[in-house]
């Protein structure tokens, strides 16, 4: 029993020895750990504070910036423009880090009306087979004219899902803010830039698009004609376009002159107004006038002053003419919303201070460009009614008019 007893008392000890040490080690670890902990709090200096003036300066160069890649996007094609966003990334986070400077001070950015053309009708329903204008279903209904944005949004009439292209989407903002409406209100949102960091942006040269035929309802261009060629993105919006689709157009108002009309002022090297960033330079990039060309041009404007101040008819000297601009893509087969019933006027709002919008409907052959050499093969495949006839244009004759130039560029002046 004694040694029974001996026994337990040793291996209490034991157990009280080796207890002991464990605590001691617990003990010793904690001002390491404490020590520890310090050194991985301690807060990081903050950057120092700029200076009234620095910060201006700063603006200033970001601002400067923005007007080079501006004008860089405005007079490349598109091809070279992507290239360069792949080759410098940071480029395009310049880019648009200028853009939303610019964006905050307009009145309305035209985004923001396609947002909500898009929640509108999107809502709309499109009323049963037999009743109501022209039947049911499919864009066929887009008749134009004031009551456009009650009418429902074209879709796939397999799945009922409108299928909305953002050309040159920029940071996505129609992606982004849909994204949480798209399951309610049956649209899916493809955005596609020369670049973007968002997983909502597919990179892609606009000219070039990684879409099959006919598998969007609605293209947009907003602010995204920039390369110097710019008409072949509308022609690719073509090709992507189910029959009846629409394309939605909005552009600078000071991009769009004369064009190709005869006293115009939209031919090759002239400068817009006011450009997205509100920069003057009437002068820069304008080549040395034809002899001849500056009379002209006087009695061009002497004679439409006539007209207004002599005859009386409307002043229209300030308006924004988009007629040759809405020729080309007539061409290409894009007619204004209610074109064909001669309301196609409706379908083009100026009543914004710096943009104009446009909705055209993919409704007729594309008589020029990629599109029109494949046509007629097609036609039997396509489901476009055999009736239909190519528009016959009375200018076909000039092919060698630059088409390109019926849209100004954005210049700014050297500084």
């Amino acid at each position: 029993d004694k040694k029974d007893k001996k026994d337990k008392k040793d291996k209490k000890d034991k157990k009280d020895k080796k207890k002991g040490k464990k605590d001691n080690q617990e003990t010793d670890d904690i001002p390491k750990i404490k020590g520890t902990a310090n050194k991985a709090v301690t807060p990081v200096p903050a950057p120092p504070k700029l200076t009234p003036l620095q910060a201006s300066m700063r603006e200033k160069l970001i601002s400067a910036r923005f007007r080079h890649l501006n004008e860089t996007l405005y007079t490349r094609p598109s091809a070279e423009a992507f290239s360069l966003f792949k080759e410098s990334p940071e480029m395009f986070t310049e880019y648009h880090e200028g853009f939303r400077r610019q964006v905050e001070v307009w009145p309305q950015n035209p985004v923001e009306s396609f947002l909500a053309e898009i929640r509108t009708r999107a809502r709309q329903r499109h009323p049963p087979k037999g009743r109501g204008r022209g039947g049911g279903g499919g864009g066929e209904q887009q008749q134009g004219g004031a009551d456009t944005q009650q009418q429902p949004l074209p879709r796939n009439r397999a799945t009922n899902v409108c299928t909305i292209a953002d050309l040159g989407c920029g940071d996505a903002r129609l992606a982004s803010e849909l994204q949480r409406e798209k399951g309610k209100l049956k649209i899916d949102v493809l955005s596609f830039d020369l670049h973007s960091p968002s997983p909502l942006v597919t990179k892609a040269d606009i000219a070039n698009l990684p879409l099959a035929n006919g598998t969007v309802d609605v293209a947009i261009f907003c602010l995204a004609l920039m390369g110097t060629n710019w008409v072949d993105f509308v022609e690719e919006a073509y090709r992507v376009l189910r029959w009846k689709g629409e394309l939605w157009v909005a552009e600078i108002k000071s991009r769009f002159g004369g064009g190709m009309r005869k006293g115009g002022g939209g031919g090759p090297g002239g400068v817009v107004e006011h450009s997205v960033g509100n920069r003057r330079n009437p002068g820069a990039g304008t080549a040395a006038p034809k002899k001849g060309a500056k009379k002209a041009a006087e009695a061009a404007v002497n004679e439409a002053t006539l007209l207004v101040e002599v005859d009386g008819e409307d002043d229209t000297r300030q308006q924004t003419d988009v007629s040759a601009f809405v020729d080309v893509l007539n061409k290409r087969g894009f007619m204004l919303q209610g074109q064909d019933q001669g309301r196609g006027a409706d379908a083009v709002d100026l009543s914004n201070k710096m943009f104009v919008t446009m909705r055209f409907v993919k409704s007729a052959p594309a008589v020029k460009g990629k599109c029109a050499q494949k046509e007629e093969e097609k036609d039997r495949l396509s489901g476009k009614p055999a009736f239909l006839k190519k528009p016959k244009f009375i200018d076909d004759e000039s092919k060698d008019v630059n088409e390109a130039a019926v849209l100004k560029p954005c210049v700014y002046k050297i500084r």
